[in-house]
């Protein structure tokens, strides 16, 4: 009885495996030669042994009894570790920069989708139908280099770019599109689709002609809309970059906040006084003028909601441990423990501790 209980046990668990997907052991050459043999494509998982989501993949969705059979009878499918082996020229090769990074390749290696990160089964799959039909990369590549520049197909055409991590084509396929267009068109909601998201990045020309015609784009979508988008673009710009001028230094600190003033003024977006203040406080300790920085914290930052007094809590904390001498750490002290006291956080609280007692051994040094 025991005999035939192991014997059904190991059956299940080859029928299982024979379900699943089945991943080539041999090498990327020989996968294309045998996808050329039974003229299939083939798939590549591009994975790293550190990768969460790749593990995930593996475990949730390419051990499916349903994902297995669409795979293997479409693909010859391989697994590559983009850090051993092959893998390295590989990653090289297909410019593989994220992980898990899926690339379907027909029989001579020539890429015909990308796709990247985790996904869910049923994602996964009509991912993998699209990116062999034509919603695919090469589709789309073969239509644009046909000429064709309707609207909705580069929306679709960048949208995928985007998917497939494929910032420097995607940015080069919206500059050609861009320059084909008249100023009128820029602004239609066609095109609005387009900017509002994929042009997020204020150094290009295209987000540059957002700003300087934002008066058309309102007309036809709306002045909350627009500055919606713009804030939601220059926040976590601004935010971010600035607290690393503060907590590590930054190279080209004093030029981008004089960017970041100009993006500001001319976009003339609601909230705009805020993401002026960020910079206005960080260009205060560039400046050494810690006396102005106190001054905002106490008078500004003092009316904005919690989350933004909590950062600028710590911004002010390390300004005033990096360039605070003993009177303005004394007074920037008392000031903390005010802005504490109003928003309810504990001196008990980790992080409101170490500030505490920061600031208190820095006051004991100068003494």
């Amino acid at each position: 009885m025991y005999k035939i209980l192991i014997g059904i046990f190991l059956s299940v668990l080859c029928l299982r495996a024979e379900c699943q997907m089945r991943f080539e052991e041999g090498s990327f050459t020989s996968v294309l030669e045998k996808a050329k043999q039974e003229k299939r494509m083939v798939f590549v998982d591009c994975y790293t042994s550190w990768c969460g989501p790749c593990k995930l993949m593996l475990q949730d969705v390419f051990s499916r009894e349903d994902v297995g059979q669409f795979m293997n009878a479409r693909f010859v499918n391989l697994k590559l570790d983009m850090e051993k082996g092959e893998g390295p020229e590989l990653a090289r090769k297909y410019q593989v920069k994220v992980y898990p990074t899926f690339l379907i390749l027909n029989e001579n290696g020539e890429v015909i989708h990308r796709m990247v990160g985790g996904m869910k089964v049923e994602d996964f799959l009509q991912n993998v139908q699209d990116g062999t039909g034509e919603y695919s990369l090469y589709s789309y590549e073969k239509r644009y280099a046909g000429g064709e520049r309707d609207s909705r197909f580069v929306y679709k055409y960048i949208e995928t770019l985007s998917k497939a991590f494929m910032k420097e084509r995607m940015e080069q396929v919206l500059h050609e599109y861009w320059a084909t267009l008249a100023n009128q068109e820029k602004s239609n909601r066609e095109n609005w689709s387009l900017v509002k998201r994929f042009v997020r990045d204020p150094l290009l020309p295209e987000y540059e002609y957002l700003l300087e015609h934002k008066g058309d784009f309102e007309a036809v979508v709306g002045k909350e809309n627009v500055d919606r988008k713009i804030y939601d673009d220059l926040y976590p710009l601004i935010a971010n970059n600035c607290n690393e001028i503060i907590f590590n230094e930054k190279a080209d600190a004093s030029q981008l906040l004089v960017s970041y003033k100009r993006w500001i003024t001319i976009s003339n977006i609601e909230r705009g006084d805020y993401l002026s203040d960020i910079v206005d406080f960080t260009e205060a300790f560039l400046a050494d003028d810690l006396k102005k920085a106190l001054k905002m914290y106490d008078k500004k930052f003092a009316l904005l909601d919690n989350d933004a007094r909590f950062s600028a809590t710590l911004q002010l904390n390390c300004m005033l441990l990096r360039k605070g001498d003993a009177r303005t750490c004394k007074r920037g002290l008392d000031s903390i423990l005010k802005t504490m006291k109003a928003c309810g956080w504990s001196e008990e609280n980790p992080m409101f501790a170490s500030v505490i007692s920061g600031l208190k051994d820095k006051l004991k040094d100068k003494k």
